[in-house]
């Protein structure tokens, strides 16, 4: 398993998710549903293998389908943790909004994403800069609207960063020089944070960013201070 590397990162980045589902009862609907969002993300993979980064796949199903077991592996953890994470600490709960509509919200902002997606794809941006920069724009034009969000998916995505970042050292203990083997650096900024290329952290930042918002704007939901037990 050590020789797939996005496979070992996935499974890493799971667990963060894990943790919070366990220890937050209150946080699971919104992991639940965050993590079925995410889903169709994993069918983008080909806008970023082989150009950006060449792992290898179970079965090989990247050149099959055109994704992998690991992608819907990572996108569900991702989105597990980092819709959560500024809920976690800063000690806050969602409070219910209006449910009714949730569902055709969250399907007029993915479809609304995943146009924007094919117009970069189609203009030849590499994707691993036009994921950031979509995530950026509509998480700001989210927080415009909500200005309540604004603290709340800046604060989700220092967190995010700081877990992805970790998780991404460990990847490197694990598997030594990962990021020279598998990843394409060399063909874009090869600017290393702790030896992680910048686009990762960019990404990652931004996915917290947008996944801290997109499940209180399409719910109606607040973020609230977390209620304490009574003695």
């Amino acid at each position: 398993m050590l020789t797939h590397s996005f496979l070992v990162l996935s499974i890493v980045l799971a667990i963060p998710g894990a943790m919070v589902w366990g220890f937050r009862a209150d946080l699971r609907p919104v992991i639940h549903r965050m993590m079925l969002a995410s889903i169709p993300f994993a069918l983008t993979e080909r806008l970023f293998y082989p150009e950006y980064w060449k792992p290898e796949f179970l079965f090989d199903l990247v050149n099959v389908i055109g994704f992998g077991i690991e992608d819907l592996l990572f996108v569900m953890g991702l989105a597990a943790f980092s819709s959560t994470a500024w809920a976690v600490v800063s000690r806050q709960t969602l409070a219910a909004g209006e449910e009714r509509a949730s569902l055709r919200n969250a399907l007029a902002l993915l479809a609304a994403c995943f146009l924007v997606v094919g117009l970069v794809a189609i203009a030849g941006i590499p994707m691993i800069y036009g994921a950031p920069l979509i995530m950026t724009v509509f998480g700001g034009g989210i927080c415009i609207v909500r200005r309540d969000l604004w603290w709340p998916s800046l604060g989700g995505a220092v967190v995010t960063t700081l877990v992805y970042t970790s998780a991404c050292l460990l990847l490197m203990l694990l598997i030594p020089r990962v990021f020279e083997l598998d990843w394409n650096s060399d063909k874009f900024l090869n600017i290393f944070v702790w030896g992680i290329p910048l686009e990762e952290l960019l990404y990652a930042a931004t996915s917290g960013f947008i996944a801290t918002a997109f499940y209180p704007f399409v719910t109606g939901a607040r973020f609230v201070a977390l209620e304490q037990p009574e003695n």
